[in-house]
């Protein structure tokens, strides 16, 4: 494959890394600001319990966040990634259009074809050799890059899936106290109600960490909170473009090296 349809390939790759990694931010970074302060009214005070993940149900009815640290391993991998892909597309974009300008310049301007011997140095040295050295050693740099990226987006999907599914089943307890249930319901709620379900109970019956004052009593709102965001769907959101980012910066490593 020509040189420029490489170019154009990981230009695609790198347009669809910034698009996913920058739309999976957004979500998760709604999610973690919109439950920041909700989850750490009862954390003991060693801990930091700022973050959705992996939270916590205690036998009292209380129900605390996870440590801050796995939500900002999370949001600080997109954001990475955002930065890595915007560098990437402005770098392949420049390079198409580079190329593109010097095609154009080489049809419209003939120059006579020099022979080996004219363009071979004096020493007897071929004049390619170094900067095709240059030209490896960048590639191989860039494809080392790519491949941590693509490992660390990897680490970054796991921990933002089992966080979700570690709240998920924490907090079927916290809905089993909402409902005052027994016998078969039990079993109904703890085997057949979907992660979307429960999260959609902790979205409106989640007590706000802060008390009900008079005044928002007066105001009759139906949620303490300013407003209430549907959880459960932009941390799907997230965990799929995550793991769409993950597949689409493997492959532009394997395409970094096969475009070399």
């Amino acid at each position: 494959m020509k040189a420029g349809g490489g170019t154009m390939v990981r230009l695609t790759l790198s347009g669809g890394a910034l698009v996913a990694s920058t739309a999976a931010a957004c979500c998760f970074l709604a999610v973690w600001s919109y439950w920041y302060y909700e989850l750490d009214a009862d954390c003991v005070q060693a801990r930091d319990c700022k973050c959705l993940l992996f939270g916590t149900s205690f036998a009292g009815g209380g129900f605390v966040g996870g440590d801050r640290f796995a939500c900002q391993y999370v949001a600080y991998s997109l954001m990475a990634s955002a930065g890595l892909a915007a560098y990437t597309s402005v770098y392949y974009g420049c390079r198409l259009l580079l190329c593109a300008g010097h095609g154009r310049g080489r049809r419209q301007h003939h120059r006579p074809v020099r022979t080996v011997a004219e363009t071979r140095p004096e020493d007897g040295t071929s004049g390619c050799t170094s900067p095709q050295i240059q030209i490896n050693g960048l590639t191989i740099c860039l494809a080392i890059i790519l491949a941590v990226m693509a490992l660390n987006m990897f680490i970054a999907s796991i921990v933002l899936s089992n966080g979700y599914i570690s709240t998920c089943l924490q907090y079927v307890h916290r809905v089993k106290s909402y409902l005052m249930v027994s016998g078969n319901m039990v079993e109904l709620i703890t085997n057949r109600m979907s992660c979307g379900t429960i999260y959609d109970f902790m979205d409106y019956l989640q007590p706000p960490s802060r008390q009900v004052t008079y005044e928002l009593i007066h105001r009759h709102k139906t949620n303490p909170r300013d407003s209430v965001i549907n959880t459960s769907a932009l941390l799907i959101i997230s965990i799929v473009l995550s793991w769409l980012n993950t597949f689409i910066w493997i492959v532009f490593t394997f395409c970094t090296y096969y475009f070399r």
